[in-house]
């Protein structure tokens, strides 16, 4: 090798050394022959769907409760911290996932605006939305508790805001979902070692068969949520 081309090699390498070096120091992703290595540490972790979902979902529950006793106090910290889940939550989607996205996006406009002006039903309507489009993205991350717990759970919510604002009437759809879903998780809670849970929900179920008040409605929904809330802790053990 003639003086001119050692030289040469020289630089090289000189190059190749301190790209290696940046990259060790600042993480910077290098392009050798055409091939992308993106840096490992900006890699989500498999976790990260399960737990910026249960950021979501549980600010949504606390702001659900605060509104329903006319508790603003920091209700918008909740929401900052709900939209920035949101937000990461964009970027490991599935394509399966697009269309409860773009729902709870419109959602979460709809809650803050609520949130902002203290518009205690609207805000509650939106917060139980949110909750059950952050378990249906949950169910594609294939979460552990099924589906149907954050159903009736919802269901029971709105029989709580319904009981306030219509009329015996125009409960009953929901009562019938709330219905359906039930029977449907009936199953799996009892394979889960809750026995005393399905007859608990049996026993409010029929009780709904006799309700003629929007009180006893609004009672029976209340006791509905308690349980969606123990049952769902069943599939967190």
């Amino acid at each position: 090798m003639n003086k001119k081309s050692s030289v040469h090699v020289h630089r090289i390498s000189e190059v190749v050394a301190i790209l290696l070096l940046t990259a060790f120091v600042f993480g910077s992703s290098i392009c050798f022959a055409g091939q992308f290595r993106p840096p490992v540490a900006n890699s989500p972790t498999p976790s990260a769907p399960a737990n910026e979902l249960e950021t979501l979902i549980g600010n949504a529950r606390d702001i659900y409760e605060k509104s329903k006793i006319n508790h603003w106090k920091h209700l918008d910290k909740k929401v900052s911290s709900l939209m920035r889940a949101e937000q990461t939550i964009s970027g490991i989607m599935h394509d399966k996932d697009i269309p409860y996205y773009k729902n709870l996006m419109g959602v979460t406009t709809d809650l803050e605006r609520a949130v902002a002006v203290q518009d205690r039903i609207a805000s509650m309507k939106s917060a139980n939305k949110i909750m059950l489009l952050g378990a249906r993205l949950a169910e594609t991350h294939n979460a552990a508790t099924p589906i149907n717990v954050a159903v009736i759970g919802y269901c029971g919510r709105k029989l709580e805001i319904l009981s306030e604002t219509e009329s015996v009437f125009d409960l009953s759809d929901t009562v019938t979902k709330l219905h359906l879903s039930w029977q449907q998780l009936i199953p799996q809670v009892t394979a889960h070692g809750g026995i005393k849970e399905v007859k608990k929900f049996a026993d409010i179920m029929k009780r709904f068969e006799v309700a003629k008040t929007p009180e006893e409605y609004g009672r029976l929904a209340a006791a509905v949520v308690d349980q969606a809330e123990i049952i769902e802790k069943l599939f967190k053990k």
